[in-house]
């Protein structure tokens, strides 16, 4: 905050030294707005990155601006002949003050600027929306175009309009300068210190996930699961318990602070900087905590497993049955219910021990990596007694041994996973010998009736499902300490290596710079050229699909001959014009040059001048967003802060009585306030920034009338006001330039929310197709047993691709999180927008992404069984797995089929086609039962890969279940291409249910009802 108030506050003061005030009259003002635009708050790499593009954009908008100027004095010279060099006086914008350099209005000249102002708008607009870096670079190079094409044809000399010009530019440089001082030696913040906190923070924020999640697991031993509290209660009841909405809280939260990584990593990578990690150890880092936080993300998924199975089976969440016996049941539904609550009961007693001693262990292992890597608090330094009494004690954290003390604790977690299986057992009259786990195939094992039922009897697999989610909980926590253990080695062997203890002069590599230069300018296309790979050091030929290859043209085939290929580039200017970032920038000249037009008329031109309209049309070329639920919401925003900061500069002037020392004090506190709303609630800058711009300007006008003289600062044309006249003046400005950009984001044809959120909902779904078809692949391939680490095979090529794909997955739901956030602001025309319907769907499509990367978890540890156990029984079983998964010839087209089918469906607004099918879910489970009945069979639950296939089963029913949900929200949205008929006849239900038919076939009415009463007769477990 101090750096934020301190460059515009020094802007403003140097104003008091003569030297600097003849230099820049009454342009002066815009120092201090080039310095508070230039954001010193912000950390190194990107205020430099910001900076360059600033200086970069700033001399070409000189160049223009002095190119459109000579245009302007040439068409003046054309229509009027030579001229002495305008004095200003009476019909000029200069009045009848010295000095001025303006002459009398001209219309060609005025015309040829307005043409001018126009295009530069419009081309500054489209580079906005092309990319977020361009954001404020955009904003100061607006503000220059506005201003030479208001003066530029009130010159007749190249001479006047050249210095005028110049004098602008050396302002804009004035202020980068100030604020580039007071970012790089005023506080100093670099983008790697931003990144090490928020890295701590992610790991603290793991922690408390890690917490959460053992709060919500003790909750299950007297809670109904299924319900969506613990107790009854009357009135409205909450969709969850408090222990899981603290749960997804904490896990929303590790999604954020992760995306925030995501952004600030490449700046600190690319940073010049004195430190101990380099760009790579960071990347390290990242990349593996990252990897912890997705077994995190399933154990946040088990309440939605819950849900789903209640939903399934037609319970009512609203009411819990914890605590009520079998006696109580009303029915046979509710007995069954009440039943499978009580096991759960039995069985989260039975693991509360061991669970909770596993998540503490990995709360002390993150507490490790926050200490060695010293991203958190320094660990204390034991005096000798303390060493003493600590001999023969378990590590601490921070301690060397620690990682040693880690591992074996997580391998005994991993032994009392036949603790739980016992349990299990027992609870269903399964009676196993004490050596059975060692010795599986034996014969005198006596299997329960329901067990010689058969795999497909409703209890067998009701059970088993049961069975599937205690392994789930199981596996993740050990999978969670595992990849604890990972990053726990990694900060050990930096520590071990000497790097978090010496401090050297870190330089980021030619190629990084390199990538981040072309980053301006080249859009990097996931594409190859050729589907040959050396894989082995032999020539071996991979046939890549199609997603691997750039997006094919249904209007062009691929450029085959040079022509083509030369004429294929001026086809980007026919994409460039009819693209959204050009229709915006279309919006914006058009809303600009309505308040610009009052500058170029000739009743008009000094008025306009006089009363600085050039200021709405700068607030609208910098205010414009692309939609109109933006647009208002920073319209009111805008206009808060501008009253806010008129009120604050009247106090700063009259508390002070105008005295200078005292208004520069009063004005270097209240800039404090912008700085802090930009800091602490980004949403709000809007507020923050325009407030500290309106201070800057009126507070800096009456500084500069004070020094200069009322007749000096009138030399420009502008009126002088005292400040309680020019603080309302200023709001009205702002107010009709917000008000015209709001009327021309929703002119000729509004851009609003409800169309981004129609769109980034396909994108969405689009994207999900792609991640589910990639993380099948990659399921398959491991089961395959080829090797993903090699850099140069395709098994890493397709890890790649799904870790971008997974990233953009994530990125697109949470920007349609933040979009749904504008729609309060759209006003309703029609009917109303279902924004409660587009609000369960994103999450929905949240809790598939989380499912599928959870599956693609559970199958990397075939990997690590492979690795682990090498002459193990689990090899046996994992071979036997993989041969049978090949013999079931298992695909994904349906999934991916139907998720882009709804995709193109939400985004043309045409309706979903008949008939679509979801496949059904275990279907796996069911195929190896019918080529393998022993390979799932009690006798295995032990192995080391089985928990992993339990996991993926878990996770593929559910990935199902949401599915059916995605798809009955679209169809809500979109409708079905349904021709059937239904003739409802009221006086025989028998007929009217015959009557059902279709145009196209007739609807198996008697299937649906043996289906739906035979749907309660289904396993007493949970389904």
């Amino acid at each position: 905050m101090f750096k934020g108030a301190l460059a515009p506050t020094i802007a403003i003061a140097l104003f008091q030294w003569s030297a600097y005030a003849q230099a820049y009259t009454t342009i002066g003002y815009i120092v201090g707005i080039m310095a508070v635009i230039s954001i010193v708050i912000a950390p190194r790499t990107k205020f430099l990155q910001t900076m360059i593009i600033n200086i970069v954009f700033s001399g070409i908008a000189y160049a223009v601006s002095l190119l459109a100027m000579f245009c302007t004095v040439k068409a003046r010279l054309n229509s009027t002949g030579p001229e002495m060099p305008g004095r200003g006086g009476p019909g000029t914008s200069g009045l009848a003050a010295t000095g001025a350099e303006t002459a009398n209005y001209n219309s060609s000249a005025s015309a040829v600027a307005g043409v001018w102002l126009f295009v530069e708008i419009y081309i500054i607009s489209v580079i906005r929306a092309q990319g977020p870096q361009y954001t404020v670079p955009g904003i100061q190079v607006a503000i220059f175009a506005v201003v030479s094409s208001t003066y530029g044809p009130q010159f007749n000399t190249m001479e006047a309009a050249s210095n005028f010009a110049w004098r602008l530019l050396s302002a804009f440089y004035t202020g980068f300068a100030i604020a580039t001082i007071v970012s790089l030696l005023i506080f100093p913040l670099t983008s790697r210190q931003v990144v090490f906190k928020t890295l701590g923070a992610y790991i603290i924020s793991l922690r408390e996930a890690i917490e959460a999640n053992m709060v919500y697991m003790q909750s299950l031993e007297e809670t109904d699961m299924f319900a969506a509290q613990r107790t009854n209660s009357k009135g409205a009841k909450p969709e969850r318990s408090p222990e899981v909405e603290a749960f997804k809280l904490k896990v929303q939260n590790l999604a954020v602070l992760s995306s925030k990584l995501q952004g600030d990593l490449p700046f600190a990578k690319r940073e010049i900087a004195v430190g101990k990690l380099g760009p790579d150890d960071i990347q390290t880092i990242f990349r593996l905590l990252r990897a912890i936080m997705v077994p995190v993300v399933g154990l946040s998924c088990m309440s939605d497993v819950f849900e789903l199975t209640a939903e399934r089976r037609g319970w009512n969440r609203s009411y819990s049955v914890a605590g009520l016996t079998m006696d109580a049941a009303e029915d046979e539904d509710q007995k069954i219910r009440i039943e499978i609550v009580n096991e759960w009961h039995e069985l989260m007693k039975a693991l509360k021990e061991p669970f909770q001693l596993m998540t503490n262990v990995i709360s002390q292992g993150l507490e490790h990596i926050l200490i060695v890597s010293r991203l958190g608090p320094k660990a204390r330094t034991k005096s000798k007694a303390e060493d003493l009494e600590s001999e023969g004690s378990d590590p601490k954290p921070g301690d060397k041994t620690f990682s040693t003390f880690f591992r074996a604790q997580a391998e005994m977690f991993l032994k009392t996973k036949e603790m739980m299986l016992r349990s299990w057992c027992r609870l269903h009259d399964i009676d196993l010998p004490s050596d059975f786990f060692e010795h599986p195939d034996r014969e005198d094992f006596q299997a329960p009736s329901w067990m010689n039922e058969g795999t497909m009897s409703p209890t067998h697999q009701a059970l088993r499902k049961q069975l599937f989610l205690c392994l789930y909980l199981e596996f993740l926590l050990f999978n969670l300490a595992r990849r604890t253990h990972t990053l726990m080695i990694a900060i050990d062997t930096m520590r071990d290596n000497g790097k978090l203890s010496r401090t050297r002069l870190v330089v980021p590599g030619y190629k990084r710079l390199r990538k981040w230069a072309l980053s301006f300018w080249i859009t990097r296309q996931d594409t190859h050229g050729d589907d040959e790979r050396d894989t082995d050091g032999m020539t071996t030929t991979i046939y890549l699909g199609e997603a691997y290859k750039a997006r094919k043209d249904p209007e062009h085939l691929q450029p085959a001959n040079a022509w083509e290929k030369f004429t294929n580039q001026f086809r980007r200017i026919s994409h460039l014009l009819s693209s959204p970032a050009s229709s915006f920038g279309f919006r914006c000249a058009c809303a600009t040059m309505s308040v610009a037009v009052i500058s170029f008329l000739y009743q008009t031109q000094t008025f306009a001048t006089t009363e600085r309209f050039f200021w709405a049309q700068i607030m609208i070329a910098i205010s414009m967003s692309p939609s109109a639920g933006q647009s208002l919401r920073n319209f009111l925003l805008r206009i808060l802060g501008t009253i806010v900061a008129m009120l604050l500069s009247l106090i700063t002037w009259y508390i002070v009585d105008g005295k200078v020392a005292g208004v520069l004090v009063f004005l270097f506190i209240f800039l404090h306030l912008g700085s802090y709303v930009l800091i602490k609630y980004p949403q709000y800058t809007p507020v923050g920034m325009i407030g500290q711009i309106t201070l800057i300007l009126i507070i800096g006008y009456e500084l500069q009338v004070e020094k200069l003289g009322i007749e000096t600062a009138t030399s420009n044309g502008q009126r002088y006001y005292p400040i309680y006249e020019l603080g309302p003046i200023r709001l009205a400005t702002v107010c009709a330039g917000l008000l015209i950009a709001w009327f021309w984001t929703i002119f000729p044809y509004p851009i609003t929310e409800h169309n981004q959120m129609r769109n980034g909902l396909s994108q969405a779904l689009y994207l999900l197709a792609n991640y589910y078809s990639v993380m099948h692949e990659t399921v398959f391939i491991r089961l395959r047993d080829i090797d993903c680490t090699r850099k140069d095979s395709p098994a890493h090529q397709l890890e790649k691709m799904r870790l971008k794909l997974y990233s953009k997955a994530s990125l697109t739901i949470q920007n349609l999180r933040a979009q749904s956030q504008f729609l309060k602001f759209d006003i309703p025309i029609g009917g109303r927008f279902p924004g409660e319907k587009y609000q369960k769907l994103v999450d929905e499509m949240q809790s598939m992404l989380n499912f599928m990367s959870l599956v693609s978890l559970a199958s990397s540890t075939f990997e690590n069984v492979r690795n682990d156990y090498p002459d193990a029984g689990g090899q046996r079983w994992l071979r036997s797995l993989r041969k049978v998964v090949g013999e079931a010839e298992m695909t994904s087209q349906e999934i991916t089929t139907t998720l882009s089918l709804m995709s193109a469906a939400v985004s043309a607004g045409h309706p979903l086609p008949p008939y679509l099918r979801i496949p059904e879910a275990y279907l796996l489970e069911q195929k190896l039962d019918t080529l393998d009945r022993d390979l799932l069979s009690v006798r295995h639950i032990a192995e080391p890969g089985y928990a992993s296939f339990a996991v993926m089963q878990v996770g593929s029913r559910c990935i199902i279940d949401d599915m059916k949900r995605v798809m009955a929200g679209v169809k809500d949205l979109v409708g079905e291409l349904d021709f059937s008929y239904h003739i409802i006849s009221t006086s025989d239900a028998s007929e009217s249910d015959r009557s059902a038919e279709s145009l196209i076939h007739k609807r198996p009415v008697e299937m649906r009802q043996s289906s739906s009463s035979g749907s309660a007769n289904q396993a007493r477990k949970l389904d």
